[in-house]
């Protein structure tokens, strides 16, 4: 039997990153890729997963109709379109409050978390996340770091060494069982310190499961990484 789920993709982020070397204010997810936006590349994978119930896109303040042409080719009854917050903790948590207030209709068991400019994932990794995720409870997947690591000091000069033994860097989709990633976001809303939904879902006692990532599957964070994958 297929796995009930839904996929919220966050796309209400600033690309202050993006932007940091130029005075552009360009959004990220909205340029294209090979013809297609990055918004629409890190989107269509999940079409073809079984089961699957609605996309949430969470958009930045005044960007609802921008998005909307962005994805129109989809012609996807299945999208839906939530307003983000002033930060990724907060755009997840309205996407997950608009799955719980509307899972009478959906009725999934688990939601994945999707970054909005991650437009390599496979569909066979997405199955492995929500296979694992249903084993567990939750789901992510990441790299093995293979690099030496530093602390650095705040002047810029090297201190201790970090361990890279069981060290990963985490990718997208976090796969986790709804509603438990809601309730431990909602046990989080005074706090904004987390990057990661997979911190609030440890914090409210939960265990995650590591799925082995992929290279392919990079996030579009600078320019650079744009010039990079359009070669």
């Amino acid at each position: 039997m297929a796995i009930s789920h839904a996929v919220i993709v966050t796309a209400a982020g600033s690309s202050t990153r993006f932007n940091a070397l130029s005075n552009d204010n360009v959004k990220k997810e909205y340029l294209c890729l090979n013809g297609q936006s990055i918004l629409l590349r890190s989107i269509e994978p999940f079409l073809s997963i079984e089961g699957l119930k609605a996309i949430v896109v969470t958009y930045r303040e005044g960007d609802l109709e921008t998005v909307k042409a962005l994805l129109a080719n989809l012609n996807d009854s299945r999208i839906c379109f939530v307003p983000g917050g002033s930060s990724r903790q907060k755009s997840v948590f309205n996407g997950l409050e608009y799955l719980w207030k509307n899972n009478e209709e959906l009725k999934i068991d688990y939601v994945s978390i999707h970054d909005g400019a991650r437009p390599f994932v496979e569909p066979s990794l997405i199955q492995s996340c929500l296979d694992a995720a249903v084993k567990s409870g939750a789901s992510c997947p990441g790299l093995k770091v293979t690099d030496t690591m530093v602390r650095v000091s705040e002047d810029g000069y090297f201190e201790s060494p970090i361990s890279r033994e069981n060290a990963y860097t985490v990718q997208t989709p976090q796969v986790f069982r709804f509603p438990d990633i809601y309730k431990a976001h909602l046990m989080v809303q005074n706090d904004s310190s987390y990057t990661d939904d997979t911190q609030i879902f440890i914090k409210a006692g939960g265990r995650v499961a590591l799925v082995p990532g992929s290279e392919k599957n990079r996030k579009i964070t600078y320019k650079k990484d744009l010039k990079e994958a359009s070669r």
